[in-house]
């Protein structure tokens, strides 16, 4: 019996499985009086959302509804593990404008081990009504963009948005325009509502584009604001031709049924090549060699990239699926070539894990996302020698006797 219960213990690990937890029932509770006293929020016509780790942030899921016996609360009850730590954020949903989310860090807890009713809290935390309004002067230097043909001031559109400018709307309300002695030097003020001491956070959008760089920020204060001038994307040198190597590996795409070498081409596309208005166009195809038929690499010379530069990416098959993980970023220092990291297509690099489940009857069943070129191995020892189980490729599960001895397992693809 002791041999038995290793070796299942052995086949947990080796897949994977994560321990099993009760579900306990958490309340969320959110108070939106105070933006709806700044106009922020008309809970006649906007919605209150619930996005965090337990629902992969959707901004769908989980709808709030208004408490009937204190209309400033929204809240919304959801089964959780007990002992995880969820992260989360209250979302607005605002009729016209979109989706305006919290701006500060992510909340987190540890859910207990009861159900629980967690404390009011405001949303953003903002507990009282903002009165200190502003103006604040943006300057933004788009001499290099002229330069490099990827923006023209006579057609050429430039916008600020922001949390305490727009919500993140970009809804054009806020358009920079060129000053009477300099077009490279485009600049507008606006009126900004934030309490002081508060950072605000923005960014520049050229034709639609924003920039790459991480978030600009501010302190508001109770006197009028200049803001330094700065470059688009703090790209402050023309673009030079750069070689850059993008490499991808497609071996698990191939395993689980995404990708097909036979039929499907794999290609890199992003802001290495764009239109002069900076869309993305087109796509770099890349290839693979017989001594490593899973890798797909190529060399493009960009010629809109220089040092400092943050150029922005994706692998895309066929054309027309993306990764579904965001854009991937790299930062030019200088005008050598490049080899960017080997990746892998949504950063998805192992086959997925392994659940065991034993059943009444003493037999093992192993379970695991299935997908054509998929299989189980099973092995005495993690050296091997390892052996495929029959009739395992392209199915999902498996089942068979725990045997007298310790045995591992494995999924493997092509």
């Amino acid at each position: 019996m002791k041999r038995q219960t290793l070796m299942l213990w052995t086949l947990m690990i080796l897949g994977g499985t994560a321990g099993w937890a009760p579900a306990v029932q958490v309340t969320f509770r959110v108070n939106m009086s105070v933006q709806m006293a700044m106009g922020r929020f008309n809970p006649d016509t906007d919605l209150v959302y619930l996005a965090g780790t337990f629902n992969n942030w959707s901004t769908t899921q989980d709808l709030m509804v208004r408490n009937p016996s204190n209309p400033d609360v929204w809240e919304i009850t959801l089964d959780l593990p007990a002992g995880t730590w969820p992260n989360y954020k209250f979302v607005m949903l605002r009729a016209g404008t979109g989706f305006a989310w919290e701006t500060r860090d992510n909340r987190w807890f540890q859910v207990p081990s009861s159900d629980t009713v967690l404390d009011v809290v405001y949303f953003d935390d903002i507990t009282e009504v903002v009165t200190n309004r502003q103006p604040v002067t943006f300057q933004v230097d788009m001499s290099v963009q002229i330069a490099n043909g990827v923006f023209d001031p006579a057609v050429g559109r430039l916008a600020v948005s922001g949390d305490a400018i727009d919500d993140w709307a970009n809804q054009g309300t806020h358009l920079l325009t060129p000053t009477p002695t300099n077009e490279a030097l485009w600049a507008g003020t606006f009126e900004i509502t934030a309490r002081v001491g508060a950072t605000v956070n923005y960014k520049f959008i050229m034709d639609g584009m924003w920039e790459s760089r991480p978030n600009r920020t501010f302190v508001m204060t109770n006197e009028p604001i200049v803001l330094p001038v700065v470059y688009f994307n703090d790209v402050t040198n023309p673009a030079v031709p750069i070689p850059v190597t993008f490499s991808v590996h497609m071996g698990v795409a191939v395993a689980r049924g995404w990708f097909n070498p036979e039929t499907d081409f794999v290609e890199a596309r992003g802001s290495f090549l764009t239109t002069p208005g900076g869309a993305w166009v087109g796509g770099f195809q890349l290839t693979n060699s017989p001594a490593n038929p899973y890798v797909y690499t190529g060399t493009f010379l960009t010629t809109n990239q220089a040092p400092g530069s943050v150029m922005l990416y994706q692998f895309v098959i066929n054309g027309a699926t993306w990764e579904t993980t965001g854009d991937r970023t790299w930062t030019f220092a200088n005008t050598n070539a490049v080899s960017l990291p080997l990746a892998y297509l949504n950063n998805v690099t192992s086959l997925g894990p392994v659940s065991l489940q034993v059943r009444d009857s003493g037999r093992v069943e192993l379970q695991w996302e299935a997908g054509p070129r998929v299989r189980l191995q099973t092995a005495p020892a993690l050296e091997g020698p390892w052996t495929d189980v029959p009739e395992t490729e392209g199915a999902g599960s498996w089942s068979g006797p725990p045997g007298g001895a310790m045995r591992f397992y494995r999924l493997i693809g092509p």
